[in-house]
């Protein structure tokens, strides 16, 4: 079973990556958060840079591009490939609105003749074996699905990630259908990787079993739980004691990012962003403190006391 760590803008970044080759619960490879290409700049966001350049930790890692200008997304696509990375991923499952304004993530899926354009753009630059698409099961309905999976098909990536909500469902909890991960890898001639509300080893090896994709695509289950990676190849479920020594080396890690430019209340700040999806695992009162916590001792004494 093939595994991935989920983009996630602001969350899935250096220090994160670098925290799970510490703890020892790495993915089979990474993908930055998106480089936003457009006509006349990409954002070449120097954390994302940081996620390729100074990623010591062994695991490939594909650099993700949003956009819908092909000519842009090319130029983009062929700097990136100078820097040490894995391949191309194109996203079109961002459901932000500012983003598919512009005709970008998951506005793709709104005009499948610019979507074909930009992916055989993306196609005739990338070499074989380095392109892959990340993308949603419609705009507004699943009945939209064999006419996105048919274009996506006619570029012949090299693998597929499909989060398993339309554009509408942005991440409401209970809206993932794994029936149309099934769809999606019945349809593409290529590997695909599963990816929406996985939240535990358990249900990433049910969706292995009964859908056979060729893997899974974690985000927001992976930074409540780190270990997942480490636990779908076999290893138990993490103790207390892992889950203090995640918190411990996430403090550590975020600090080495952050500590010329950040305040003790900029680091808790920063903290947060992980934290919200773990909350879930403390106690009311607990949850409360760290919401409030502007003192990384502090923080740092409820997390691992």
């Amino acid at each position: 079973m093939l595994s991935s760590l989920a983009p996630m803008q602001d969350v899935t970044d250096l220090a994160f990556m670098r925290t799970l080759a510490r703890i020892g619960s790495l993915p089979d490879f990474f993908v930055t958060a998106y480089f936003r290409s457009t006509p006349t700049t990409c954002a070449i966001a120097e954390n994302n840079l940081r996620c390729i350049d100074e990623n010591e930790t062994g695991t490939p890692i594909l650099a993700q591009l949003a956009g819908c200008d092909p000519a842009a997304l090319v130029r983009d696509a062929e700097w990136l490939m100078g820097r040490n990375i894995a391949g191309i991923n194109l996203n079109a499952g961002c459901p932000s609105p500012l983003v598919n304004r512009h005709g970008a993530g998951a506005g793709l899926l709104r005009e499948l003749p610019q979507f074909r354009k930009v992916l055989q753009a993306l196609r005739g630059v990338v070499p074989a074996g380095q392109f892959s698409v990340k993308f949603r099961t419609g705009w507004a309905d699943e009945a939209e699905l064999p006419a996105i999976l048919d274009t996506i098909a006619a570029a012949s990536p090299d693998m597929a990630m499909v989060h398993g909500r339309t554009r509408k469902d942005l991440y409401a909890a209970g809206t993932v259908r794994p029936e149309n991960i099934r769809r999606a890898v019945l349809r593409l001639p290529c590997p695909v990787l599963g990816n929406g509300d996985i939240a535990t080893a358990e249900q990433a090896r049910k969706w292995v079993n009964e859908l056979c994709p060729a893997g899974v695509m974690i985000g927001r289950g992976a930074v409540r739980n780190p270990y997942i990676f480490r636990q779908l190849r076999g290893a138990p479920a993490p103790t207390a004691d892992d889950m203090r020594m995640y918190y411990d080396v996430l403090i550590e890690e975020t600090n080495k990012i952050l500590h010329t430019k950040r305040t003790a209340a900029g680091h808790c700040n920063r903290m947060k962003k992980y934290l919200a999806f773990c909350y879930a695992d403390f106690t009311p009162e607990q949850e409360y403190a760290l919401r409030r916590c502007t003192d990384i001792a502090t923080m740092q004494r409820i997390l691992c006391g």
